[in-house]
């Protein structure tokens, strides 16, 4: 098992969730117009979800003899707040996709305990994605 090789993957997942849970809060205070709460609360409990992500991504590269990263990507916060939606919906897309791509290679590694944390955010990913695609009617 590489552990340099997984804690490489693993912080680039830590990197998203950080910059997912800092773009759901921005997201949670800015979003205006129909049905504001409903969203606003909706942006709140994903960045929580988001959060508990990152905890078990940086426990998991501590464990691994790793440093976890604190730097986040920058949050995209758009004017208009149905923009905000599509680009949060986009984003979960994006990182359904990676985490597929994170989960074939810490298999092949045969990092058991990885790749059940990591298909355990590809989960609740794509119920995000789910969420937003019902919040939009796509």
């Amino acid at each position: 098992m590489n552990n340099k090789k997984i804690v490489e993957i693993l912080n680039k997942a830590l990197t998203e969730e950080i910059t997912a849970l800092l773009q759901y809060i921005q997201h949670h205070y800015l979003y205006k117009g129909a049905n504001a709460q409903s969203v606003k609360e909706l942006f709140k409990k994903l960045s929580f979800t988001e959060m508990d992500h990152a905890y078990k991504l940086g426990e998991r590269i501590a464990a691994l003899g790793g440093m976890p990263t604190t730097k986040p990507n920058a949050p995209k916060v758009p004017k208009k707040s149905i923009e905000m939606i599509n680009v949060d919906l986009q984003d979960e897309r994006d990182a359904v996709v990676a985490y597929r791509e994170w989960i074939k290679v810490v298999d092949k590694e045969g990092d058991v305990t990885s790749r059940n944390i990591l298909e355990g955010i590809l989960a609740d990913e794509e119920g995000h994605v789910a969420g937003l695609e019902a919040l939009l009617g796509d």
